[in-house]
């Protein structure tokens, strides 16, 4: 494939782990980051210390806190904001891109004012422009630190159309970052989105010493509950066996990496949601996607008893150790 100007919006960890793997693949990469001491140790150190200390990244790899400038070349935009930022960064979009611009999104998360998808958000902002060429994601199991270590990773490349989910394969493939295709991307959506719900959910298991049998058993819960959300938006059940959906739910229902993860277990030491969320200064994605699943198991009248239970925990401050006691009995598997 031919070397492609790409602008990567967010100096978070994970659109830095992949502008060096996009670097390190050849393309030209420049970050765009509100942060300025983020995009200036990138420029000057080649490190991004806020969050990988001093591991350092590909030299290539430029940074700006000019939006102008970032976009100014580029052919492909990777959309790296948290959900909350998406709106912000969309906008920047349509008021500085000058050339028909291709969209690749790895938020993790769903539209919760309309109980949409992000895919759909996207489209809708920008159908009337003439900025959008394609949109695709990235989703996986990929915990950023392994990822700048180089270590081996498995992931998809999500569109609806298959010709521009095979271009942001190429684009990102290589030795140690390994990229499937899929056209299925409500389905890997979804599950990107709510698989953190589970997450918090087999932290509260581990907290409370539960068994591995007993995790191993919440993940496929969590994975079949995860799918009656999906189907609605037009999921295919064969979608939920691949690195974006079951993949992603494993790594994040077992790893310590896992902040969603590391909360359930704040929440099982303290017997309390409320209390383990007063002093969990880390943003913890599933604690906004338990609501959002809620509001959609009320509007589409969705079978989703472990959901249920986790929104009355973050939400209603139940007693966490319900979880134990009652989720197995109510469990609905595909």
């Amino acid at each position: 494939m031919k070397n492609k100007n790409i602008t990567i919006v967010g100096t978070g960890a994970y659109g830095t782990v992949l502008a060096n793997v996009l670097t390190d693949n050849g393309h030209n990469v420049i970050m765009y980051g509100i942060e300025e001491s983020q995009v200036n140790d990138i420029n000057e150190n080649h490190i991004n210390s806020a969050f990988f200390r001093d591991f350092i990244i590909n030299d290539n790899i430029k940074a700006t806190n000019d939006f102008a400038i970032a976009i100014e070349k580029a052919e492909i935009v990777v959309l790296s904001v948290p959900t909350f930022a998406l709106d912000s960064a969309l906008d920047n979009i349509i008021k500085y891109a000058k050339n028909p611009i291709s969209i690749i999104n790895i938020a993790k998360g769903l539209d919760e004012d309309k109980l949409d998808l992000l895919s759909n958000k996207i489209f809708n902002k920008l159908k009337n422009t003439n900025i959008l060429k394609n949109l695709g994601a990235l989703y996986g199991p990929s915990v950023a630190i392994e990822v700048i270590l180089r270590k081996p990773t498995c992931v998809m490349a999500c569109s609806k159309d298959i010709e521009f989910a095979n271009i942001v394969s190429d684009l990102f493939n290589n030795e140690y970052f390994i990229v499937k295709s899929t056209t299925d991307i409500a389905g890997c959506e979804v599950a990107s989105a709510l698989k953190n719900v589970i997450a918090i959910a087999s932290g509260i298991l581990q907290g409370y010493s539960a068994s591995d049998n007993a995790r191993a058993s919440l993940i496929t819960i969590g994975n079949a509950e995860i799918f009656e959300f999906a189907k609605i938006f037009g999921a295919k059940l064969e979608t939920f066996m691949n690195f974006a959906t079951l993949g992603d739910l494993i790594l994040t229902c077992s790893s310590f990496k896992s902040r969603n993860f590391s909360l359930g277990i704040a929440i099982a030491e303290k017997n309390s949601a409320l209390s383990a969320l007063k002093y969990h200064k880390k943003t913890v994605e599933g604690v906004s996607a338990s609501k959002i699943a809620y509001s959609l198991i009320e509007k589409h009248k969705i079978n989703a008893p472990l959901f249920e239970i986790m929104y009355k925990i973050l939400y209603n401050n139940l007693n966490p150790s319900i979880l134990i006691n009652n989720f197995f009995k109510y469990a609905k598997v595909v």
